[in-house]
This record gives structure tokens, C-alpha cells and sequence, in this order.
């Protein structure tokens, strides 16, 4: 999820930001442990890490990557390449919790994680 793509950015909290943040230094990142729900409203475990794609040209640009169970939502989903899906974030006694939301085409709010 590019952070250009971001309607917010302030979803975190002040911890998990800090986990974010440090794991930007490691190879090894362990990201933030969330919830995902499906439009099915199945659930789902995924980390978010945040991953730096340089260009050839060698600046690059930050993005928001659900890992650690999202190939399970992609098979449960029928997601493929090129499909475009919307990300909200949302809080649930306190778990970073995040709902996918497939979008019928591109829109400005694809890919957007929101509050």
C-alpha cells in the first residue's frame, strides 16, 4: 500500500509506530500483529511491515505490506494481479483490525487505508 495511496496516516499507535519504525534498520522485520475481515467477515492474522522499493535511480518510496497470512485471504478472496481492493483500518478493543473491501475499478481510494 504506498503511502501516497494513504487518505490517513496516523492509524497507528504510538507503540506500534515505534515497532515500525525500529524494524525499518532490521532485515529480519517483525511488523505489527492485526486483524484482517474479509467482506465474508472471516478473519484473518496478518503483520504489517513497511518496505522501502527503490527505483533504479535509487530514491524510493515507502509502502504498507500485509504479510504472514495475506496469500490466505488472497486464495480466500479470489484476488489475482491487478485486482483492486481497498484497505480500512479500524480499532477493535484495541487490536489494529483492518477491512478489505474490493473495488470494481482504480479509484483515487484504492489501496487506501483509512480510519
Amino acid at each position: 500500500m504506498p503511502f501516497n495511496h494513504l487518505i490517513r496516516n496516523d492509524f497507528l499507535t504510538p507503540v506500534e509506530s515505534q515497532i515500525i519504525e525500529e524494524d525499518i534498520k532490521n532485515d529480519n522485520k517483525t511488523g505489527v500483529g492485526a486483524i484482517l475481515v474479509d467482506q465474508m467477515s472471516k478473519k484473518y492474522g496478518v503483520m504489517l511491515k513497511r518496505w522501502e522499493m527503490k527505483k533504479e535511480t535509487g530514491r524510493g518510496s515507502w509502502n504498507y505490506s500485509l504479510t504472514c497470512g495475506w496469500n490466505d485471504v488472497v486464495k480466500a478472496n479470489g484476488l489475482k494481479a491487478n485486482d483492486y481492493v481497498s484497505v480500512w483500518s479500524f480499532r477493535c478493543r484495541g487490536v489494529l483490525c483492518f477491512a478489505l473491501v474490493p473495488a470494481m475499478e482504480q479509484s483515487s481510494s484504492s489501496l487506501a487505508l483509512c480510519i
